[in-house]
């Protein structure tokens, strides 16, 4: 299960991308169902061994 931080994370960042860069929120809709799509595959332990990681790296960082 994702914590809520990341999914809370994520919403920032779909937020951000859609008043930065102009993104339609129909693209965006197309990102979050890849999102769910790419979860159900195969590829998706790999994916969050990658995500894991890089939150990790994150984490440890103490400013």
């Amino acid at each position: 299960m994702i914590p809520f931080s990341i999914l809370f994370l994520l919403l920032i960042v779909v937020i951000v991308m859609i008043r930065a860069f102009d993104l339609n929120p129909w693209q965006a809709f197309v990102c979050a169902a890849l999102g769910f799509y790419v979860a159900q595959s195969n590829f998706s332990d790999t994916f969050q061994g990658i995500l894991n990681q890089i939150f990790g790296i994150f984490s440890s960082i103490h400013l």
